[in-house]
C-alpha cells in the first residue's frame, strides 16, 4: 500500500498542489459504512513459460462512514461476474462462491481468483469484470464509483525498457515539454516506471522528497494501462490514464519497439485548474 507523506505548504505552493484526494467529494463522517474495490482495474501478464495456476487477491476496502472507524460487526459483500467479461470462468480462471466477508474491525477483505495461464491464447488479452452487488446490512453500502473492477489477464511478451526521446504535450493549454534520454525501467512482468510525469522530471519531484519523478504503467499486449496513483508516489495530486491510455508501436519486421504513446491526466492544482491532460510520445533511441 502506498504511503502518503505530509509535506509543507511551501512545497505544495511550489508545485501548485492542493489537498485533493480521491474521496474529497464524499462526506464519510456520517451515514452508512462504505466499502468498495481499492482500484478500478488491474492486469496480470504471463509469458509462455508460465503454466502453473496463479493466485491473485483483489482487495475490497472499508472506505469510511459513521465516525470513520471499522465496523463492529461482520459485513458480508455479494459480488458477481459481469456479462461483459471475456475470460471464461472455470477455464481461464476460477472464483469460489459469490460472497466475501469484511470481518468486524478489519480494514479490508479480498476476493481470491486463481488464473490458469496455461490456456491463455498468445497476445490476446481477456478480461474478468467483477461487480459488487451489495451487502447484508442496512448499515453498510457499496460506493458507486468503486463497485466494479476490470482485471485483464494475458499471455504476451513485453520489452519496453530502454531510452527514449520524449515529447509531452499538455493538451488543455497546448504547452509542450521535451525530455531527451527519458528512461523507462521494467519493475515487473509487463510493468514499468517512467522518468517523468507531465512537466515534472530531472529531480523536480524527487528533489522535494518524492520517491520518483515518473509514474507506473502496464503494457498489456501493446495496450497501455495507467492505474490511478499519487504524483511521484508522494503528493496528493492523482495521475490516471484515460479510458484509452495509449499503445505501443512495433516494427512489423523485427518486432522491436518503435514508439509508445500515452494519454493521462494529473488532477488537483491550487491554480484553479482541477485537471491537466497530457499526451506523451516516447520514441525509442
Amino acid at each position: 500500500m502506498k504511503k502518503i507523506k505530509n509535506i509543507s505548504l511551501a512545497i505544495f505552493a511550489l508545485l501548485m498542489v492542493t489537498s485533493c484526494v480521491k474521496d474529497d467529494d464524499e462526506n464519510m463522517a456520517t451515514g452508512a459504512r462504505v466499502v468498495g474495490f481499492s482500484r478500478s482495474f488491474n492486469s496480470f501478464i504471463f509469458t509462455g513459460a508460465d503454466t502453473d495456476p496463479y493466485l491473485i487477491n483483489e482487495k475490497i476496502n472499508f472506505i469510511g462512514g459513521n465516525d470513520g472507524t471499522p465496523s463492529n460487526e461482520d459485513i458480508v459483500i455479494t459480488f458477481s461476474i459481469d456479462p461483459s467479461s471475456t475470460a471464461i470462468q472455470g477455464t481461464d480462471y476460477t472464483i469460489s462462491g459469490n460472497t466475501t466477508t469484511l470481518a468486524a474491525g478489519a480494514n479490508f477483505t479480498q476476493i481470491p481468483i486463481t488464473i490458469n495461464p496455461s490456456v491463455l491464447p498468445g497476445n490476446t488479452p481477456k478480461t474478468i469484470v467483477i461487480n459488487l452487488d451489495g451487502t447484508d446490512s442496512e448499515k453498510s453500502v457499496v460506493a458507486n464509483n468503486k463497485k466494479q473492477i476490470t482485471i485483464t489477464i494475458a499471455k504476451c511478451e513485453s520489452n519496453l525498457a530502454g531510452i527514449y526521446d520524449l515529447e509531452v504535450t499538455r493538451t488543455d493549454n497546448n504547452t509542450t515539454y521535451y525530455f531527451p534520454n527519458e528512461v523507462i525501467t521494467q519493475i515487473g512482468i509487463g510493468q514499468y516506471v517512467t522518468s517523468s510525469t507531465g512537466p515534472y522530471g530531472n529531480g523536480d519531484l524527487t528533489g522535494s522528497g518524492a520517491p520518483r519523478d515518473g509514474f507506473v504503467f502496464n503494457d498489456v499486449c501493446q495496450s497501455i494501462q495507467i492505474e490511478e496513483q499519487y504524483l511521484g508516489d508522494y503528493y496528493s495530486n492523482l495521475v490516471e490514464g484515460d479510458s484509452d491510455s495509449g499503445s505501443v508501436t512495433l516494427d512489423p519486421i523485427t518486432g522491436e519497439v518503435v514508439s509508445i504513446t500515452m494519454y493521462y491526466s494529473i488532477r488537483g492544482f491550487s491554480s484553479g485548474t482541477y485537471q491537466r491532460t497530457f499526451t506523451a510520445v516516447y520514441t525509442k533511441i
